[in-house]
């Protein structure tokens, strides 16, 4: 199964897209941990005020019994059943807040610090199951070893920070959809030269350009510069080949003059065949000289032959040479569509296809010229001949070889064909008809 390309958009859109929404949890977690130190410092702060106040009212009696010197149960420590209690616990006795009632609770004492150090926190259940933040003082009064403890709802912590972070969730989601939007752009912006780069290269192969334009971004130049490279490597390339096939054609035009001249005289080519052949072999060569000096002056990408009109008169001139056959020809081009191609390489290779449907159909011949995907242009000519197996397309695409012998012809017509077409970077197909005899499509490029 062929995968599809990779988008190199797509790549970069999923990896900022990930990229960025790692960082949001990531931030997300963090900022959650520093706001429940905020929050908890605030209430410890809160918790150990309280702790110190405690203590400077703190008395111990005669005996062994200790007691508060006034009234230790400001707000928030007045309400009763909130969670915010305290509690001291002597040797003797214990004293605890009015909002407890006669209700204690148990101490953490694992987590007592030594004494004269910092309050301890510490969490556990309070009354009723309710879940207390703890701090916890051990210190002496009067020589009796005490601890103090206060104490505030866990909710105190969880509240606060539950509506924090769902401000700050819908803040991050906001940054983070801020932040895909710029990412987009930004990828869009940073693939626009590629998107220029591509219409450069496209301009160059319809002839409208020699090179890809050098005004690039830095990143680019470098490939810039190899593409104009290969482009004169390749012209470079293809003049040599013109100037051979030029040479050759010169090379040949002597002897094949001199040929002509010695079958011109008297007894030596009796039928005229021999002197036919010669000037064949002569107009062909012509032919190639010119398309070699053409192509040295322009190339087949600046050729322009309009379809339709070619189609039409090839059509014409075939109509009236199987006049006998009374062919129905149907053709169906636009009047605008033109081939990357020149005129005399047109018309051959379409009047071969059109010699050959007219040739073995029995009484239609249908043509039809659309545009294809991939800036090409296809010309399908189908008949209701007897059509072609698959091993036979193999057989008529090499050159003297034919399915009937006692057709007339050659067997060079299709052979030459498909090699005009994929000089010009097209193509040659075979099919079934409709008609119940052969469909033959021929790509070549669009003209720009």
């Amino acid at each position: 199964m062929r995968r599809s390309p990779a988008s190199l958009n797509r790549r970069l859109l999923l990896g900022a897209a990930v990229f960025i929404a790692a960082a949001l949890i990531v931030a997300a977690i963090a900022i959650a941990f520093i706001l429940e130190r905020f929050i908890t410092g605030q209430i410890d702060g809160r918790l150990d005020t309280q702790i110190v106040f405690l203590s400077s009212l703190l008395r111990s009696a005669g005996d062994g019994t200790i007691a508060l010197a006034g009234n230790a149960d400001g707000p928030p420590f007045d309400r009763p059943q909130r969670g915010w209690y305290w509690e001291i616990i002597g040797p003797r006795n214990a004293l605890l807040s009015h909002a407890l009632g006669d209700t204690s609770f148990d101490v953490p004492r694992f987590h007592l610090p030594p004494r004269g150090d910092r309050p301890a926190p510490a969490d556990g259940p309070g009354p009723g199951g309710q879940t207390l933040h703890f701090r916890i003082q051990p210190t002496t009064v009067g020589g009796l070893p005490i601890v103090i403890v206060a104490t505030a709802p866990r909710d105190a912590v969880t509240a606060p920070l539950h509506a924090a972070m769902r401000t700050l969730a819908l803040s991050l989601i906001v940054l983070g959809i801020a932040l895909v939007v710029a990412i987009v752009l930004q990828v869009r912006l940073g693939l626009r030269p590629l998107e220029r780069l591509r219409d450069a290269i496209a301009e160059v192969r319809d002839g409208r350009r020699d090179t890809v334009p050098e005004a690039q971004p830095l990143e680019i130049l470098p490939l810039v510069a190899e593409v104009n490279g290969l482009l004169a490597q390749n012209a470079a390339n293809l003049e040599r080949a013109r100037a051979h096939v030029a040479n050759l054609a010169h090379g040949l035009k002597t002897p094949l003059a001199t040929l002509a001249l010695a079958l011109a005289e008297r007894g030596r080519d009796p039928s005229g065949e021999l002197h036919a052949l010669a000037g064949v072999i002569e107009r062909r060569i012509r032919h190639h000289l010119s398309r070699a000096r053409a192509a040295a002056l322009g190339g087949p990408v600046r050729a322009k032959t309009p379809v339709a009109a070619r189609l039409a008169d090839v059509g014409v001139v075939l109509a009236k040479i199987y006049a006998d056959k009374h062919i129905a020809l149907v053709a169906n081009a636009a009047r605008d569509l033109a081939v990357a191609c020149e005129q005399q390489d047109f018309d051959e290779m379409a009047g071969n296809l059109l010699d050959n449907a007219f040739k073995w159909a029995r009484g239609q011949v249908r043509i039809r010229a659309d545009r294809d995907p991939g800036r090409q242009v296809a010309i399908v000519i189908e008949d209701d001949g007897p059509g072609l197996q698959p091993h036979q397309i193999r057989q008529v695409l090499r050159p003297g070889e034919r399915i009937d012998e006692t057709a007339p012809g050659f067997g060079f017509g299709l052979p030459i064909t498909r090699e005009l077409a994929e000089l010009y970077g097209g193509d040659l197909d075979f099919g079934a008809s409709d008609l119940g005899g052969l469909k033959v499509t021929l790509r070549l490029p669009r003209a720009a």
